[in-house]
C-alpha cells in the first residue's frame, strides 16, 4: 500500500506526519488541515530541508504558515484575521508592499455591512495558492476539490491530503460577512438570535477553570424567549438553538422574563439538565405525577360511603375542607430529571395549577371551563361513585419541519397538551386505569388544550412549561440523528455527570390535595385528581411521520452561519438577508 510521508523540520525539531489510508481516525479538520499543511509547501509537497537551513529559510516558513492560516480564516469568514494574518506574513517575508496591502484591504473589509472584500479576496488569491498533493505511483501532480478543504484517501489513491480549490468558498464567506448582523448589545430585542452550543460549551468550561461565576447572559441563553429551530453548520460542525430575543429581567417570582413580552426567557440550567436527560446515558422522558396517597383514598372513600347525602349548601364548604384534610398530603412522584432541577419544579408547578383550574379553585382564560362547570345533570347524578379523575400534561408538534439537507429544523405547531381519564377506586383505595375519560372530564382537556397559548401568555408557568418541552425536543433531536456526537458536544460540561452544575431548586416532595365541591339540586360532587406531565420526546423524534420537509429551511442555515463571527463569540443574530 503507497504511503505518502511529509517531513519538514520546524523549529529546530524534526517532525513526521503520515496519510496512511482512509481507514486512519480522522483528526478535527482545523488540525489535520494545518498540521499537514504547515509541513507543505504552498504549491506543493514539500520536500527534507538540510540540517543548515537558514534563517531566511525560517522566515519563508514562517511566512508560508500565516499565510495558510489567512486563508483558513477568510474561508470560515474571518476576513479581519485573514487581512492582519497576512500583513504578518508580508512583514516577515519583507514585502512591504503586500504589507500595505493588506493593511488597506483589513480598512476597506471592516466596520460596516458595506464592506468590500474584494480587494482581500484578490490577495488571498495571489498569495495563498492552493496545495495538492503527488500521487507517487505516477509520480506527477493531482490536483482535487473538496467542500471542506481536507480530504483522506480514495479508492484510487491512498496517502492523499488535499485542500480546496474552490474559491467560490471565499466569495460565499464573504458575502455571509458582509450582510452579517453586527449587533455586540445581547439585551438588543432581534426577532432571531442563535446561540452555539459547541461555543457555550468552551466558554461554560473555560468559566469553570477559572473558578469564575456564569454570566448572566449566559444563564438567560442571551435572552432567547421562544426556541424555534435546531441548525448544524457543516462547514464548523457547530450545533445551534435559535429563537426570539429580548432583554430580560426577574419578576415578581424571581424568573426571568423578556421586558418586553413578558415570557420566560430559555434557561441554561434546563438546556443542561434536558440535554443531560436524552443523551445515551439519561432516561430519554421525564415525568411528574402528584397522587394521593392510597390510604387516604381509601379513607375518602369511606368518608364518601358514611356522609352520603348529607351535603347541603350551608356546609358545603366546611364538607370540602374535612374531605381535603382526609386526602392530606399527596405524593410529588418525579422521574428523567433531577428532583431538585429548575425543569422538575416547572412541571410540578404547572401540573398543581392546571388541577387548580380543573377544580375552579385558579380562574383560566376565557373559553376555560372548570369540570363543575362542564357536568350535565345526567352526569352529576352519578356523584358520590368512588371514582377518581386523572388529568395530565404532555406535548404534540403538528411538524417538525426540516430541510432536505437535514442540517436545520424548525419547531411547527407545538402544542401542550391536557389528557383525561376517569380511574376506578377499589375498596381499599387502589385506583385503576379505565382507559376511558367520561363526557365532562374529557371536555375539560379538551378546551384546557385549545386555550392553554393564551394561558401561557399570562401565565409564565405554563411559557415556562412550553420552554422546557421545546428544549427537550431540540435535545432528543440532536441525540437521535447524531449530530451531538459528530459536533463533538456532550464532552465537558454537557455531559452526564459534566462539570456543569445547575443550581439547586427547592422542589416539594409532597403537597396539600386541591379539593373542591359544588352543591347542585339534587345532588353533590366531589373531586380528587390525579395526573402529570410527560414529556416522552424521544418517541416523537423517532416518528418518521413527525417530519415534513420544507426545502426554504435552506435559507435559515445561511442566516445562521457564524462566518465573521470571532470564535469567542456564542452567540449573533441573524444575518440581515433573514432577519429584514
Amino acid at each position: 500500500m503507497q504511503m505518502l510521508s511529509l517531513l519538514r523540520r520546524v523549529s529546530g525539531k524534526q517532525m513526521r506526519f503520515a496519510v496512511r489510508d482512509v481507514a486512519m481516525p480522522l483528526m478535527p479538520l482545523r488540525v489535520l488541515m494545518m498540521a499537514v499543511l504547515a509541513t507543505s509547501s504552498v504549491i506543493g509537497v514539500a520536500s527534507e530541508p538540510n540540517s543548515g537551513e537558514s534563517v531566511e529559510a525560517d522566515q519563508k516558513l514562517e511566512s508560508r504558515r500565516l499565510r495558510i492560516e489567512a486563508r483558513l480564516a477568510a474561508e470560515q469568514g474571518n476576513f479581519e484575521r485573514a487581512a492582519s494574518q497576512l500583513q504578518a506574513a508580508a512583514r516577515v517575508a519583507g514585502d512591504l508592499r503586500t504589507a500595505e496591502r493588506a493593511q488597506a484591504a483589513m480598512e476597506t473589509a471592516g466596520g460596516s455591512n458595506l464592506a468590500d472584500f474584494s480587494q482581500l479576496i484578490q490577495l488571498i488569491r495571489e498569495q495563498t495558492a492552493p496545495a495538492v498533493w503527488e500521487d507517487e505511483e505516477l509520480g506527477t501532480p493531482r490536483f482535487s476539490t473538496f467542500a471542506q478543504g481536507v480530504l483522506i484517501g480514495g479508492p484510487a489513491v491512498m496517502g492523499a491530503v488535499v485542500a480546496s480549490l474552490d474559491e467560490s468558498q471565499l466569495f460565499l464567506a464573504a458575502e455571509l460577512a458582509r450582510t452579517g448582523n453586527r449587533n455586540q448589545n445581547v439585551r438588543q430585542q432581534s426577532s432571531l438570535r442563535f446561540v452555539s452550543l459547541n461555543r457555550l460549551e468552551k466558554f461554560l468550561s473555560e468559566q469553570s477553570a477559572a473558578g469564575r461565576e456564569i454570566s448572566e447572559e449566559a444563564q438567560v441563553l442571551a435572552g432567547i424567549n421562544e426556541l424555534q429551530y435546531l441548525v448544524r453548520i457543516p462547514e464548523t460542525g457547530e450545533v445551534l438553538i435559535g429563537g426570539p430575543a429580548e432583554d430580560w429581567k426577574k419578576d415578581a417570582d424571581g424568573r426571568f422574563v423578556g421586558v418586553e413580552s413578558g415570557r420566560p426567557v430559555l434557561k441554561l440550567d434546563d438546556l443542561v439538565t434536558l440535554w443531560r436527560t436524552f443523551s445515551r446515558d439519561g432516561a430519554g422522558y421525564f415525568m411528574c405525577s402528584i397522587d394521593p396517597k392510597q390510604g387516604q383514598v381509601k379513607a375518602l372513600n369511606d368518608y364518601l360511603k358514611s356522609h352520603r347525602g348529607q351535603l347541603t349548601a350551608s356546609n358545603a364548604a366546611q364538607w370540602t375542607q374535612e374531605l381535603q384534610s382526609t386526602l392530606g398530603m399527596q405524593n410529588v412522584i418525579l422521574q428523567g430529571v433531577p428532583t431538585d432541577s429548575r425543569v422538575a419544579s416547572v412541571i410540578v408547578d404547572a401540573d398543581y395549577r392546571m388541577k387548580e383550574i380543573g377544580i375552579g379553585r385558579r380562574d383560566g382564560v376565557s373559553g376555560m371551563k372548570s369540570y363543575f362547570d362542564l357536568l350535565s345533570r345526567s352526569e352529576r347524578k352519578g356523584s358520590g361513585k368512588a371514582e377518581a379523575l386523572r388529568w395530565w400534561m404532555t406535548v404534540a408538534y403538528g411538524a417538525i419541519e426540516v430541510a432536505p439537507d437535514r442540517n436545520t429544523w424548525h419547531f411547527a405547531d407545538r402544542s401542550v397538551q391536557c389528557l383525561s381519564e376517569n380511574q376506578l377506586v377499589g375498596a381499599d383505595g387502589d385506583r385503576k386505569s379505565t382507559g376511558k375519560a367520561d363526557r365532562a372530564n374529557a371536555e375539560f382537556a379538551s378546551l384546557f388544550t385549545k386555550h392553554l397559548p393564551k394561558l401561557a401568555e399570562s401565565d409564565a408557568v405554563f411559557a415556562d412549561l412550553e420552554n422546557v418541552f421545546d428544549l427537550a425536543l431540540a435535545a432528543a433531536l440532536a441525540h437521535n440523528t447524531g449530530i451531538s456526537a459528530r459536533s463533538g458536544l456532550n464532552s465537558t460540561s454537557f455531559a452526564v455527570g459534566g462539570e456543569y452544575v445547575a443550581a439547586s431548586v427547592e422542589v416539594p416532595q409532597e403537597l396539600m390535595t386541591a379539593a373542591e365541591s359544588r352543591v347542585y339540586p339534587g345532588g353533590d360532587v366531589v373531586i380528587q385528581v390525579a395526573g402529570g406531565v410527560r414529556g416522552d420526546l424521544r418517541s416523537i423524534v423517532k416518528n418518521a411521520d413527525s417530519y415534513v420537509q420544507r426545502p426554504e429551511l435552506a435559507a435559515v442555515k445561511t442566516s445562521a452561519h457564524p462566518a465573521g463571527h470571532s470564535e469567542n463569540r456564542w452567540w449573533w443574530d441573524a444575518r440581515q438577508s433573514s432577519a429584514d
